[in-house]
């Protein structure tokens, strides 16, 4: 169920891809591309200003004695953390930001800074989703990670969330490995503006050479020292959050245990969010605003060092997408994935 729910989440910012590749060449259907970005948008608007306005019953005496009685043990202080009104906002700033974006001058302005076209219907819904998925991941981050935090601290929230089959393999399938990797085959206008070839080549994917995979292996290594000393830094001024994001990881990841659970997320995230992020969209926005995407996407931690820890990641991730192909990231994201999980287990 939730595999289906993500997908159909996802669906009409799929659908927003594919038809503006089809508004590069078809230029009636460019107006239609922008009419209909506005009403996602507006949509997200109004999710935030229900959500601002149900801030304070979401933060009343009645809503928390609600989750205590459901969770024994929850910390009332970690549950009036959690700022839907904040989260509201946000959302409806990120909404405007990405309507604002729509406008030409502005567009020409980001183009100076980012490797973007200007006069693109593809660039131009790529900027508009981003400022749109940053607002909606940044929601998630101020105002659900900091009530799951709460909840999975205590054994009855561990519980349910097992209870409820936390994520399967059939999620990691369809999330991040099929809606990535169709958003990335879709942004680079597979059959739309471009021939299979043609697509794989503008993702970068290549065959692989020794010496890349002798750097792919000392990336690895690199990064996975880069995790070790992040993880004793984090423990040694916050042991409380590492714990907390710790928990709720081991509730929603539990299935993932061992060989076929290591293969499993070291397969999907590899290949679907490189695709995506380093293949389809950094070349066109650039490594910073690709790794600020591609961070805001891990929401399960919340705002805390492993947040940083992934945005060192991604930064990385985008050098040597520059300097190598796709194909040696893949790679890398795949071998850190894989052992962190085996390590765990």
């Amino acid at each position: 169920m939730n595999a289906i729910a993500t997908l159909l989440a996802m669906l009409p910012f799929l659908f927003a891809i594919f038809l503006a590749n089809v508004a590069e060449k078809e230029r009636s259907v460019r107006m239609f591309v922008y009419l209909y970005l506005l009403l996602l948008n507006g949509l997200a608007a109004v999710t935030g200003l229900f959500s601002l306005a149900g801030a304070e019953l979401l933060s009343s005496e009645v809503f928390l004695n609600a989750i205590q009685q459901q969770y024994p043990g929850v910390e009332v202080s970690q549950l009036r953390a959690v700022r839907f009104d904040l989260a509201g906002l946000i959302l409806i700033a990120a909404a405007l930001l990405a309507m604002v974006v729509l406008l030409l001058p502005v567009r020409q302005l980001a183009a100076r800074i980012l490797p973007m076209q200007a006069d693109s219907v593809v660039h131009a819904t790529a900027l508009s989703l981003t400022a749109t998925a940053l607002g909606i991941n940044l929601f998630q981050m101020v105002a659900l990670a900091p009530l799951l935090f709460a909840v999975t601290a205590t054994e009855q929230g561990v519980q349910q969330i097992q209870q409820m089959g936390g994520v399967s393999y059939l999620d990691v399938l369809v999330f991040p490995l099929l809606t990535f990797v169709v958003a990335g085959l879709l942004g680079v206008g597979l059959y739309t503006r471009r021939s299979q070839p043609e697509a794989l080549a503008r993702l970068g994917l290549a065959p692989l050479t020794l010496q890349e995979l002798g750097i792919a292996a000392g990336f690895t290594v690199a990064l996975l020292g880069m995790a070790i000393l992040t993880e004793r830094a984090w423990q040694s001024f916050d042991p409380d959050s590492l714990e907390k994001v710790g928990g709720l990881s081991k509730a929603l990841m539990g299935n993932f245990t061992g060989l076929s659970g290591a293969l499993a997320i070291g397969v999907a995230a590899a290949i679907g969010e490189e695709t995506f992020f380093r293949g389809a969209y950094q070349p066109r926005m650039g490594i910073p605003l690709t790794s600020l995407l591609f961070t805001s996407f891990h929401v399960q931690y919340g705002i805390t060092p492993a947040t940083l820890l992934v945005l060192a990641m991604s930064v990385v991730l985008g050098l040597l997408r520059q300097r190598t192909s796709l194909t040696v990231c893949i790679l890398v994201h795949f071998l850190y994935n894989f052992t962190t999980v085996l390590v765990a287990t």
